[in-house]
């Protein structure tokens, strides 16, 4: 990079979408207020290169043997919240690809018409803050401080806060798994994989480990050739390719399924790591439990090897439990009935029922988790428990003596 004696910007003049140039919204009074802002000069040059399109909504500046990547908000009526920052990966990874030594990446708003301080706007500014860029001029625009993520479990928080209002929104899910790693589980298709490469580098910055898990869709095996060399450039992020070839290998080899594709359906239909019979949200010691156990499943005559796997997998086939409800479970000391209220098992050792009942806060799981598909799958796990005798995990109602 040559050592430019004044701030000189370098823009793509032609967007991707809409019938403008970039040297019509740049004019001189924004590109010098984004290098006071930026670099700290009122003096520049521009070049508008009008060869190919500006992917990221970018403008780059070169000065002093650094490079300042500057990535624009859309420009007058906000068209909606996915438009407004769906350049933001596709800058994010030009500025990680610079090979620079001295570089910085940040944002400027153009004057944006419309609410950008909604919950979904704040947290993506958090995110944002997180992978390390710089608000030129927030202050103009925001009532609030934009404040980085600090922990893995505030993030994963905030998501599915924002989930709640919004059901259909996220496509790719953080969780936590053993020795406490990040696991990203994130489509390979359509905007999914954007939003899986922003939270793979946001994760990075706050977490020790992370393993990417990329759930192949239609004809798409991995995320994109740039992203994916940015993400393994990171020293501590893992990528795990998943297909269906991986899937089927693990379904033969353990009846104890934990597919990346099953804890991917988990998270979509449950939502963060919970177990469903006491408050356990420690997501290190919750794991998916099967309804219908994978052992009954590869079982089951009549069924070819795809449908087995397709039932293994389904998030109606599951719950979140801690590791002790989990093994209780499994050895059908506890019994869903099918209203969902929660029976233990008659016969038990006193001591034994008296521990169940401490630990098992819920007697009864939520009815939003009692689909249609659930309650077939629980009719198949309790089918072979008909002979066994399961008693209430309330104490009986003292009835007055009315003497």
């Amino acid at each position: 990079m040559s050592k430019a004696k004044k701030p000189h910007f370098l823009i793509k003049n032609n967007p991707q979408k809409g019938g403008y140039k970039y040297s019509d919204i740049l004019t001189h009074s924004v590109l010098k207020d984004i290098c006071v802002r930026a670099i700290g000069c009122e003096e520049y040059t521009v070049h508008f290169d009008n060869d190919g399109y500006n992917k990221g909504r970018l403008a780059k500046i070169d000065y002093n043997d650094s490079a300042t990547y500057v990535t624009l908000s859309e420009a007058g009526k906000i068209k909606g919240r996915n438009y407004f920052f769906q350049s933001l990966t596709t800058a994010l990874i030009r500025y990680h690809q610079d090979e620079s030594t001295k570089k910085r990446i940040c944002f400027y708003f153009l004057k944006p018409e419309g609410s950008i301080e909604t919950d979904y706007f704040k947290f993506m500014y958090r995110l944002m803050a997180t992978a390390g860029f710089v608000f030129l001029n927030a202050t103009d625009y925001l009532s609030q401080a934009i404040a980085p993520f600090t922990s893995i479990e505030d993030i994963i928080f905030a998501r599915y806060q924002n989930r709640g209002r919004n059901q259909g929104n996220n496509s790719t899910y953080m969780t936590k798994g053993l020795n406490g790693i990040t696991e990203i589980y994130g489509k390979t298709y359509g905007a999914s994989k954007k939003e899986t490469t922003l939270l793979c580098i946001v994760s990075s910055h706050v977490a020790k480990a992370v393993d990417l898990y990329e759930i192949c869709e239609q004809d798409l095996t991995e995320l994109p050739g740039p992203d994916l060399e940015v993400i393994r450039s990171l020293k501590n992020v893992s990528v795990i390719p998943t297909n269906l070839t991986m899937e089927r290998k693990e379904f033969e080899d353990h009846n104890s399924l934990r597919s990346p594709r099953y804890i991917y359906n988990l998270l979509e239909k449950l939502g963060p790591k919970k177990c469903a019979f006491c408050d356990c949200e420690i997501p290190e010691l919750v794991a998916g439990a099967h309804v219908w156990p994978v052992a009954d499943i590869k079982k089951m005559k009549g069924l070819g090897f795809d449908d087995k796997l397709k039932h293994a997998t389904d998030g109606d086939n599951g719950l979140w439990l801690c590791d002790n409800h989990h093994k209780i479970l499994d050895e059908n000391f506890l019994k869903i009935e099918r209203d969902g209220v929660l029976k233990c098992r008659v016969g038990l050792a006193e001591r034994a029922v008296s521990f169940i009942k401490d630990i098992t806060s819920a007697h009864q799981i939520e009815s939003v988790l009692l689909t249609s598909k659930f309650k077939e799958y629980l009719k198949k796990r309790n089918t072979p428990l008909e002979g066994i005798k399961y008693a209430s995990l309330l104490p009986k109602k003292e009835v007055p003596f009315l003497g």
